[in-house]
């Protein structure tokens, strides 16, 4: 009868790291995300927040992306470095 995985072990189908791998320098791992010139960011915001700037965005006639793009900019200018390019 073969004993079911408990604990990281059930999750990970018993997979442990193998003895000779050295701990210190581990292998290379494939890169899922942000592999193009574009990638994407979320950004978690209180539903009022939200309200305010979609409200905004849709006054000034642009996107939430350009009022997002225009506050990176504002960040970078105010440390010195050179704005966002879109």
């Amino acid at each position: 009868m073969t004993k079911k995985p408990t604990g990281l072990a059930a999750f990970t189908g018993g997979r442990g790291i193998p003895e000779q791998q050295d701990q210190a320098t581990p292998a290379p791992q494939k890169r899922e995300r942000a592999k193009g010139d574009t990638v994407a960011l979320t950004v978690r915001l209180s539903r009022a927040e939200w309200m305010r700037l979609s409200n905004l965005a849709m006054t000034q006639g642009v996107s939430l992306q350009a009022l997002a793009v225009e506050g990176f900019s504002a960040v970078l200018a105010k440390h010195g470095l050179p704005p966002v390019t879109e």
